[in-house]
């Protein structure tokens, strides 16, 4: 149920951004932009809560250090880093990165942050894994992908099942968190084990 520039197109409503990238039913992904680097991006990446599960959490990002990241990404095809935004008003709201990409194995990881708290829990990642899938399938021609996550992220890992990942195994102590070792989740999908739309 999304486009992608042309590329491939499936039945959808016509949606009024004609610089999405993707489009699904809440969201659309489109190139991050150095414009994005605004006062919410900032305060997302220095919110304990937005970077519990994220290494960058170690180390305080200042504005000109998310903007020479987001500079460097930019049309990087190993590493494709884009923007999560609302249909209905282009807003904003966090981050999908496909990449490493590994073109011999024809694998990549996966991962996200959505920065705006009020819209956790409301499906956004998961269209935005899914959206994300669909590309790496069926336009990249990868065969598998693969994410990890901390074993408290309880969200974060059912996101990713919902999409069709399996949890694959998990490294014992991966994680020093709070005081304590955790084990890191770990995910993978099949494109031969893909379905079209999530949860199916």
């Amino acid at each position: 149920m999304i486009e992608m520039n042309g590329i491939f197109k499936k039945d959808m409503e016509h949606v009024a951004f004609p610089t999405a990238f993707m489009k699904g039913k809440q969201i659309f992904l489109r190139e991050v932009r150095l414009s994005d680097v605004d006062d919410n991006y900032y305060r997302w990446l220095n919110d304990p809560d937005v970077t519990q599960y994220l290494e960058i959490r170690h180390i305080p990002r200042s504005r000109e250090n998310i903007g020479k990241y987001v500079t460097a990404m930019d049309g990087n095809p190993d590493e494709i880093l884009l923007a999560i935004c609302l249909k209905e008003n282009g807003r904003h709201i966090g981050n999908i990165k496909l990449g490493p990409v590994n073109w011999i194995h024809r694998f990549a990881e996966v991962s996200l942050m959505i920065g705006e708290k009020t819209l956790w829990r409301k499906g956004i990642a998961t269209e935005a894994i899914f959206l994300i899938t669909r590309y790496a399938f069926d336009v990249l021609n990868l065969n598998k992908l693969r994410a990890g996550c901390y074993e408290s992220n309880i969200g974060s890992s059912k996101a990713f099942l919902k999409v069709g990942f399996l949890q694959e195994g998990a490294l014992k102590n991966h994680w020093y968190v709070n005081g304590s070792y955790q084990n890191e989740i770990v995910l993978g999908l099949c494109r031969e084990d893909f379905r079209d739309r999530p949860g199916s």
